[in-house]
């Protein structure tokens, strides 16, 4: 194992880790959710839109259900009054008819109520479904360059892994140990010696330190003084 070739397992893992980072934010991905939000948005105003017209022909049934039975009621009494004879016998039924009137009436009224709910929700739904279609048509287009933009990055990562695969075979365990402890440690752990100071934490190394340093070996690793990076010259 060589300098070179730990500096470039850590731009492999790096670009492996980039990729991560980049794939919950991938425009493709940003443009497809936005175009899921808003078919969800449509899709949940027809189903509210559905809902009302729904709740409305309830209404509706109940309410002819509801007459029909005044209706039965009120053809028996109007029977009745026909046989009866006696002056208040006569008015309680004609009070009962009257009464029934005034629920039908009502009920009358209700059901105009629904029917205009129920219009109202129709003209809603029409009015919500309008866009769907192509709301759907975005939404796939976008799902289908969303994998496209996956598959990309898929393949990319089985590159770098095979790539990075290789190069570890070349580490020996006191090595791989060495990197893998600092690349917990700080993620990119490997860092160069760019003039006087390390490309990882950006301090610069005082005289003593930059010999130090140098006088590493060619081609070997060594650590940043400053924040303990294996250090690439």
């Amino acid at each position: 194992m060589t300098a070179h070739d730990m500096l470039q397992l850590q731009t492999v893992d790096s670009a492996l880790d980039s990729i991560t980072h980049r794939r919950p934010r991938l425009p493709e991905k940003l443009a497809h959710d936005a175009d899921v939000a808003a078919l969800a948005a449509v899709q949940a105003a027809m189903a509210a839109a559905q809902a009302r017209i729904d709740a409305a022909q309830r209404s509706i049934d109940l309410a002819e259900h509801s007459a029909a039975d005044l209706t039965t009621k009120r053809t028996r009494l109007e029977a009745q009054l026909k046989t009866v004879i006696a002056p208040r016998e006569a008015e309680a039924l004609m009070s009962q008819i009257a009464n029934i009137n005034a629920q039908r009436s009502d009920l009358d009224d209700q059901e105009l109520a629904a029917l205009d709910e129920q219009s109202a929700g129709e003209a809603d739904l029409l009015s919500a479904g309008e866009g769907q279609p192509a709301l759907q048509a975005m939404c796939d287009a976008s799902a289908a360059a969303l994998a496209a933009a996956l598959a990309e990055l898929a393949a990319q990562e089985v590159s770098l892994h095979a790539e990075r695969d290789a190069l570890a075979a070349s580490f020996n365990a006191d090595d791989r140990a060495t990197y893998d402890h600092a690349r917990k440690q700080f993620g990119v752990g490997v860092a160069q010696l760019q003039h006087s100071h390390c490309s990882g934490c950006h301090m610069d190394l005082s005289p003593a330190e930059l010999d130090l340093v140098k006088s590493a070996p060619a081609g070997e690793p060594s650590e940043c003084p400053q924040c303990g990076r294996i250090l690439i010259r």
